[in-house]
């Protein structure tokens, strides 16, 4: 039919008249109906060429050319109609407004697919399915002649212009399925639904567009699945789920009529609330059906009377794990890829597991509820990880997610925290892989102070959990007892941007320049805030050998014919701490013993199965933090107050640990979650395996000191660096020792130490062991360069370049030269310190301090001594019997309190002090005690022994109310009994104000 009898056809009815009383305003929609209304015949030249003016034809044009060049559909695309569809969304709609074939989680739907899941409003994605009595529906009510026509039903569309004029309205009404479609390709939504002129027309050319490009099941296909059926059903399979619970397949006349009525007005026909007009449109589509022969009369009438058994109401359903989804649309939202996940019918297996995610939830709102009395705690969060893999199986984020007085809706597992000592893990870390300690290295548990963060003036002095200083600690014992003194002085000495990068590379992106630029020190104790799933990520890394693998939630991705897709990592894997430190620091945090001075052999820590766990309590107990894995799994926990109210004095092993604990046993005791992290049945299997890069030495440690039972366990690097003297330097050395004697220009005599002749076994009958006088790790082991000049003494015997304390040399034959690894001169200030410290608590309990080897001697003890110094004297080996060993220190980790009074720093060359005997000589007889006991305002000087051991009193020997000579006393070692004993000396003031000196001594009489 030509466009002209067309025309002439509608003219005659009243309606003509109608519409010429709108005049030019109308001209454009008649151009149109000129261009569409070819009946099916000829090119759009075709059609314009029988336009009835020149003006029209140039209007048409017009209308053509902006409608090529504003929606090009060509060239035509290649693929499944979802994908077809995909293609024109992200070009016209970009973002995630429209939506295919998805439904609303509900709890059918979670119970069909627990496992798939697809983001933004807590979707599950389903297949592209075909219903066909949905299809016969669809076609009858929409557009009965789609089989046929070319994209444009004239005649509808001119009935539907004539009805809109008559009610003088704007343009609506006519579409075809294929101008729907266009419609919901092209225009966004505040397009889609205006009545203009402009976007009719448009819609029309975009049908005929797509009708010679696309065939009609493709078409249909891409149509239904982006209907929208209401309840946030995209598509008949979402939709036949959503209101029915069953596929689309599955649907009855009657299901499959009630749904296709729906998309005429979704809102206002959606059978959870408005049935009655839901079935009102049901029977106007069962008549639809019945006219176009699809279905017989009776067959209508009996569906229309059918009952109908509704699933229930999605929006009603509890939601099954609201947090992990939050989880997930948020790691969905930093995905690379731009897959317009919102609309794109993706099926998403998740990591999640149920069964172990309603265990979680369970213990968490348990163990909340118990601890809640004693300790003022109203939540917790958990997350657990496969190691390996980095799959969340597990995330509660809250006790109560409907729980509005504790802020339940809130996912603690997202939010920062302060994660108090549970950062340590990262800082050892950083440590070992740096080359600066070995799980046998030295830490002194002594005072300490800095200087504030923000006001260098004033100090700020750590405190230990129990308020205890214990002296020399190891590592591995500073790291499972959770040591804040000796941690920080670890922290001190690692590179800051070194300790960035390893953070960063872990997982935990939060700490960087900016925060310990604000935090300081105190960052070593968990003041810079991370998140609990970021904090998870970073040990699984140490548990996964080194290699960080993000967390992922994300199993499998496929489209919705089924077809996989590879979403890329948002941080790709990396290596993030060498397999080596990763396994020592694990070892160190699975050590039982190790930790139970302070957390006891059975706390929570403690499973049954090997396991690696470390606590962190935060200031004010705001924060508690338990960190663990086993060898195949990883559990982190959070419990506190959303709102930061500090608990009762609840720390990490009290507030987070029983959930941990539990929650750990539940799983290795449970075999199918076993089996979902990959765990064996038995017990064999779970321990963790050092990397060929790791060598077990055996070695026996001072008393007093723990090591790891059956050897400590060192890096090759470490062994290799330490291959003349040992891996234990540092920390203590066993061997052969001589005595340091400092002679200062005054003529002063100081007994400054012990020096290392040469290492020896500790089987070795005149081997001896004993502690080493700090010297400063990483960034605060300066190096001392000496240069000796012309007429100096003993040149020979000094070295060029030798390691050794930070103290200026300025003696009058050495020139000397400190060379600082940073600039900052206080970091030197704080090694002298600590050197002063040490020296006070040796000289206390009567334990010289190795210096270093006895060839670096004069350069390292005139780093110490500073000026004045007229020459250094190194005495022949001593006998074993000579020296007080530090096996026969009684130290343990509860030994000393933080309230201990200072101690005279002998070491670091006062004006008084023992000179003869040498520390650990063996007496008899008489012997004389010489020293000097001069100083300002000076009123006497007292002589003591301490007998036997440290549990005795201390006996007076001699006293003066003036300065006394070079020999103090005459000393009858008859009137005490053999053995092992202690020399003290007081030089008292007039304040009454005094310094305390001491030497060990053995007296032996036959």
């Amino acid at each position: 039919m030509s466009p002209n009898r067309l025309l002439k056809r509608y003219s005659a009815r009243p309606a003509y008249r109608s519409i010429r009383r709108f005049g030019p305003q109308l001209l454009g929609l008649f151009v149109a109906l000129f261009i569409l209304a070819g009946c099916g015949g000829g090119t759009l030249s075709d059609r314009m060429s029988g336009m009835p003016s020149v003006a029209a034809q140039m209007l048409a044009r017009g209308y053509i050319n902006k409608n090529l060049a504003d929606y090009p559909l060509r060239p035509k695309v290649a693929g499944t109609p979802q994908r077809i569809a995909e293609t024109y969304l992200l070009e016209y709609q970009p973002g995630p407004e429209r939506a295919f074939s998805r439904a609303a989680t509900s709890t059918i739907a979670m119970a069909a697919c627990w496992r798939k899941y697809l983001t933004k409003d807590g979707a599950c994605g389903f297949p592209w399915l075909r219903s066909p009595r949905l299809i016969h529906a669809m076609i009858a009510t929409e557009d009965a002649s789609f089989v046929r026509n070319d994209g444009v039903d004239t005649r509808r569309l001119l009935a539907a212009v004539a009805q809109n004029v008559r009610g003088e309205g704007m343009i609506s009404g006519g579409s075809t399925i294929t101008m729907q479609l266009a419609r919901a390709l092209v225009f966004p939504p505040e397009q889609r639904f205006a009545r203009s002129l402009d976007r009719k027309i448009n819609e029309a050319l975009i049908a005929e567009e797509l009708t010679r490009l696309y065939t009609k099941d493709e078409i249909l296909e891409m149509y239904l699945n982006l209907a929208y059926f209401g309840h946030l059903a995209y598509g008949p399979e979402a939709a036949a789920r959503t209101f029915f619970g069953k596929s689309a397949r599955e649907l009855s006349l009657a299901e499959a009529s009630l749904l296709a009525g729906l998309p005429q007005q979704p809102a206002n026909l959606d059978p959870f609330f408005y049935l009655e007009a839901a079935k009102q449109r049901q029977r106007t589509v069962l008549d639809s059906m019945v006219r176009r022969g699809y279905i017989t009369q009776q067959e209508a009438d009996l569906a229309h009377l059918e009952p109908l058994q509704f699933a229930p109401d999605p929006n009603l359903q509890p939601k099954l794990v609201p947090h992990f989804l939050q989880y997930l649309d948020e790691y969905l939202a930093r995905a690379p890829d731009n897959l317009a996940l919102a609309r794109s019918g993706l099926v998403i297996t998740t990591t999640l597991d149920l069964e172990m995610q309603n265990l979680a939830q369970q213990i968490v709102k348990e163990q909340v509820e118990a601890l809640r009395g004693s300790y003022d705690l109203s939540n917790a969060a958990l997350v657990a990880l496969k190691v390996g893999t980095g799959e969340v199986l597990t995330m509660v984020g809250s006790k109560d997610y409907n729980d509005e007085k504790i802020g339940g809706k809130v996912n603690v597992a997202l939010r920062p925290r302060q994660p108090g000592s549970s950062i340590k893990p990262v800082i050892y870390s950083t440590a070992i892989d740096s080359g600066i300690v070995s799980p046998a290295t030295m830490l002194w548990d002594l005072r300490v102070d800095y200087p504030m963060n923000f006001d260098k003036t004033k100090k700020y002095t750590p405190r230990n959990y129990d308020e205890k200083l214990r002296g020399p600690v190891t590592v591995r014992m500073a790291l499972a007892n959770s040591l804040n003194i000796p941690t920080l002085k670890l922290f001190d000495g690692v590179d800051p941007d070194t300790f960035i990068a390893t953070a960063n590379e872990l997982g935990i992106t939060n700490i960087n320049t900016e925060t310990l630029n604000n935090y300081g020190l105190v960052t070593a104790l968990g003041a810079a805030e991370v998140k609990l799933i970021d904090l998870a990520t970073a040990y699984h890394a140490i548990a996964n050998q080194g290699e960080f693998v993000e967390a992922t939630p994300i199993l499998s991705i496929t489209d919705g014919a089924g077809n996989p897709i590879k979403l890329k990592a948002v941080r790709p894997a990396v290596q993030a701490i060498s397999p080596e430190a990763a396994f020592i620091v694990t070892d160190i945090m699975s050590d039982n013993k190790a930790r139970a001075p302070i957390f006891g052999e059975n706390s929570r820590l403690h499973l049954s199965r090997p396991a690696a766990a470390k606590t962190g309590t935060t200031t004010n107990f705001r924060d508690n933090w338990t960190m663990g894995f086993t060898k195949y799994f990883l559990t982190g926990v959070w419990a506190g107050n959303n709102d930061g109210r500090p608990m009762q004095r609840a720390d990490g092993i009290t507030g987070a640990g029983p959930i941990w604990n539990r929650f750990m046993e539940a799983v290795i005791a449970d075999p199918r979650l076993r089996s979902i992290v990959g765990a064996p049945e038995g017990e064999e299997g779970w321990a963790f395996d050092p990397p060929p890069g790791v060598v077990q030495v055996q070695g026996a440690c001072p008393g007093g000191i723990y090591c790891r039972e059956g050897g400590e366990y060192f890096t090759q690097a470490w062994l290799d660096e330490h291959e003349t003297t040992g891996p234990y330097w540092g920390g203590f050395a066993t061997g052969l020792f001589a005595n340091v004697t400092v002679e200062r220009a005054s003529g002063e005599q100081i007994n400054a130490g012990l020096c290392l002749l040469r290492p020896a076994s500790s089987n070795d009958a005149e081997a001896a062991t004993a502690f080493f006088m700090p010297m400063g790790n990483g960034r605060l082991a300066l190096k001392h360069e000496v240069t000796t000049t012309v007429d100096a003494p003993n040149a020979g015997a000094i070295t060029a370049t030798t390691p050794t304390t930070p103290t200026a040399v300025a003696a009058a034959e050495i020139v000397t030269k400190t060379v600082y690894q940073l600039e900052d001169s206080f970091l030197a200030d704080r090694v002298n310190e600590e050197q002063k410290e040490v020296g006070r608590w040796a000289s206390q309990r009567g334990l010289p301090l190795v210096l270093g080897t006895c060839a670096e001697m004069e350069p390292l003890v005139r780093g110490i001594y500073g000026n004045n110094i007229r020459r250094v004297v190194v005495s022949d080996a001593l006998p074993r019997t000579a020296i007080r060993s530090t096996s026969s220190y009684s130290g343990t980790l509860e030994a000393d309190s933080t309230e201990e009074a200072p101690l005279a720093d002998v070491s670091a060359g006062g004006n008084n002090g023992f000179t003869s005997p040498g520390p650990g000589a063996t007496l008899n007889g008489a012997v004389a005690i010489q020293a000097v006991a001069a100083t300002p305002n000076f009123w006497k000087w007292q002589l003591d022994l301490l007998v036997n051991g440290a549990d005795a009193s201390f006996i007076a020997i001699g006293e003066q109310p003036a300065p006394g000579p070079t020999n103090l006393v005459g000393f009858d070692t008859t009137r005490y009994p053999n053995g092992s004993h202690l020399l003290r000396l007081r030089v008292v003031r007039r304040d009454g104000n005094y310094d305390e000196y001491y030497m060990p001594i053995t007296i032996s009489n036959s």
